[in-house]
């Protein structure tokens, strides 16, 4: 008999320090499954380069999200650049610029410790005709560090989770579409793009339209460079 009490108990002392170590594992998830889920509305899908296929987040997105959770930029959540670095140019002539942040957010009254990010772009290129310097080069540098920083506290977590969720579904199923794209312009009738609208095509990818470049690919035949070109502008430009 005292064996049975001494069991039950033992029972009891672990069913409390088992639910108790649940509830802080929610608490700790708290933020974490606020800011994981990313609406269909916010991706975009890579349709060219090395990420082709890949889910993106609009960063403009991420603003919002951790805006409704802790409050106004410089209010509920801050950054601080802590560095930026220019490389040397390399035997092309290119330059990339790298930044450094932390990521602050405040609970209650208390701010958090530092939350590092890193992010890189691509500050000169050299492209067809030429060195090409981009003045958004920083400012994408930025966004990408802020995005890091941000992945920490969950935000777009369900994208980064890899394999298998419901935003590869939803590449697979954009992929499935693409040939019946293609047949609506038989490879054989396809004008050539021209030098000017190369141009034009590039100019729209740098004001963020990146699939513009999935429709040119699409409608029309083109030599080998200018493919290059487009896909190295939306790896700028994503």
């Amino acid at each position: 008999m005292i064996m049975l009490r001494k069991s039950k108990r033992n029972y009891w002392k672990n069913y409390k320090k088992l639910t108790l170590k649940n509830k802080n594992n929610m608490e700790n998830l708290e933020f974490y499954n606020k800011l994981k889920s990313v609406p269909q509305d916010c991706l975009k899908t890579i349709q060219a380069g090395r990420l082709k296929g890949m889910s993106d987040i609009k960063p403009q997105w991420r603003v919002l999200k951790m805006t409704e959770i802790f409050g106004p930029c410089g209010i509920g959540w801050k950054y601080k650049v802590t560095n930026r670095l220019f490389t040397e140019k390399d035997s092309f002539g290119q330059v990339a610029v790298f930044i450094d942040i932390d990521l602050f957010v405040k609970i209650g009254e208390s701010w958090s410790d530092a939350i590092p990010g890193c992010g890189g772009s691509t500050f000169i290129a050299n492209e067809k005709n030429g060195l090409y310097m981009s003045d958004e080069a920083v400012k994408m540098a930025t966004t990408d560090a802020l995005s890091v920083a941000m992945k920490m506290l969950g935000v777009g977590a369900d994208v980064y989770m890899g394999h298998g969720g419901k935003y590869d579904a939803r590449t697979n199923e954009q992929k499935t579409e693409a040939p019946q794209e293609k047949k609506a312009y038989p490879e054989d009738n396809r004008p050539w793009l021209s030098e000017k609208a190369l141009t034009q095509v590039l100019d729209r990818i740098a004001t963020g339209d990146t699939e513009v470049a999935e429709k040119t690919f699409a409608a029309f035949k083109m030599k080998k460079e200018y493919k290059e070109q487009i896909n190295s502008q939306i790896e700028k430009y994503k």
